[in-house]
């Protein structure tokens, strides 16, 4: 189980989500979420379809808070096909590790997309299983930290400001 301190409000309040959708050892389905219960941190999620053979990931939803991170929105298009992202690098990875334990992955994300105000990106990988065991989906949640300049001394110094979440 993770025990992190989440820095953003969205990442935090998804993983809370997800805690309450198993049962037992189960983890949850795509049946067992429902958009109506996360509002808080809806824009912030990606769903993922998971192929096992050969493993790749399939962008079924890119939430509304993130398509503006991305270069572009890759909604329908497969992980593999997209350079930054397929593997052996580090997102593809995380997934696979998700896919793998049916466990949840914390991370920290260098971001590389358009955003020069972006530090990195917390994000949540929260594993789903239409049989409460064989992950087929991944539900991923993505804050942004921007970056914040502040003077000190007369010089520039650059310090992480987290993105905090507001309900729709």
């Amino acid at each position: 189980m993770l025990n992190v301190e989440y820095r953003t409000v969205a990442v935090g309040l998804a993983h809370k989500y997800w805690l309450a959708k198993c049962q037992g050892e189960m983890i949850p389905g795509r049946e067992d979420i429902s958009p109506a219960e996360m509002v808080a941190f809806l824009p912030n999620i990606l769903l993922l379809d998971v192929q096992k053979e050969p493993l790749d990931f399939r962008f079924r939803l890119v939430g509304t808070h993130i398509v503006p991170l991305l270069a572009r929105d890759y909604t329908g298009e497969w992980m593999s096909s997209i350079d930054i992202l397929k593997a052996p690098g580090t997102v593809w990875g995380n997934c696979r590790k998700a896919v793998e334990s049916a466990q949840p992955v914390y991370a920290f994300t260098p971001y590389v997309g358009p955003k020069k105000d972006i530090l990195d990106v917390e994000d949540l990988i929260l594993p789903l299983a239409s049989d409460g065991q064989s992950v087929d989906m991944l539900m991923v949640i993505l804050a942004a930290i921007q970056k914040t300049v502040s003077l000190d001394d007369g010089g520039r110094e650059e310090q992480a400001h987290e993105q905090k979440t507001q309900a729709s």
